[in-house]
């Protein structure tokens, strides 16, 4: 027989104030509906994977109701052969019109939701993605959400048009120049919704933050230079890089990743607005 938790007033004041100062959130970041922020990351996929779960977990910590979908190929993972969390459907399926919304979303903690978009590429190359796009889907289901964050290392422009019609966007690279370039792909892929606007990037790793100037200044360059796009150095957050990834190969950088990263991306990513 299961016991009965007895909760005493210390455990009951600080949930209290957690829930307050989630509603000032919300009321502050989120008053029109849910905020679509897609973080590319330009890194290996395991750390891509882990970074945008424990992103994902931070803003559900700070009383955010988040939706993560997670489109990190399971093939290019390394060290984690699986999702985070087993699910069934793919946010494709729902797209190609063969299940309903709520069937790819899967409800894993408190305040946190889960989803897989590992097929959304494939679909939307063999054309089978129809309208409406997902969030005029979400609208008319019950799920309310304040952030959903999806995770992608090759983002692909229509399939961000089928996500949403408008969508916040966070690029973040390590200094190597296998993922400066990496994040140079992405922002060609992103340029085309920014409408001119300034992409934000953050930086991973390096040995100091004026290396990941230096690499920012490199890769801003390069954007304006190659497509006119220019960029904005939302923060460095320092982070050692596994040996394999400083070697001659193309492969984006892996890092291991220190337990305050989690908290600042999630800040990041709720500071995030939509272009003027």
């Amino acid at each position: 027989m299961v016991e009965d938790t007895v909760v005493t007033p210390t455990q009951e004041e600080p949930a209290a104030i957690r829930e307050d100062q989630a509603e000032g959130l919300r009321s502050m970041f989120s008053p029109a509906g849910p905020r679509m922020v897609c973080m590319a990351c330009a890194l290996d996929a395991d750390t891509a994977a882990t970074m945008t779960l424990g992103t994902a977990h931070a803003l559900r910590q700070q009383g955010q109701r988040v939706l993560l979908i997670d489109e990190v190929p399971l093939q290019d993972r390394r060290s984690m052969t699986g999702l985070a969390y087993k699910m069934r459907y793919d946010i494709a399926q729902v797209m190609e019109n063969d299940i309903q919304v709520p069937q790819a979303i899967r409800q894993v903690e408190e305040n946190m939701w889960f989803a897989t978009g590992l097929r959304m590429a494939r679909s939307y190359s063999n054309r089978k993605i129809r309208h409406p796009s997902f969030m005029e889907r979400l609208a008319k289901t019950h799920f309310e959400f304040d952030e959903i964050l999806l995770a992608t290392t090759k983002p692909v422009e229509g399939v961000l048009r089928a996500y949403a019609k408008e969508m916040l966007h966070l690029v973040v690279c390590a200094p190597e120049d296998a993922s400066l370039i990496h994040a140079l792909e992405f922002i060609r892929a992103i340029s085309t919704r920014s409408d001119a606007a300034r992409i934000p990037v953050v930086i991973v790793g390096g040995a100091s933050e004026t290396e990941g100037k230096e690499a920012f200044d490199r890769l801003e360059s390069a954007s304006k230079t190659l497509m006119d796009q220019p960029l904005e150095l939302t923060g460095w957050i320092p982070a050692v890089t596994i040996p394999y990834a400083r070697d001659k190969s193309m492969d984006p950088a892996g890092l291991i990743l220190p337990a305050t990263l989690y908290a600042k991306l999630a800040g990041t990513a709720m500071r995030l607005e939509p272009p003027v």
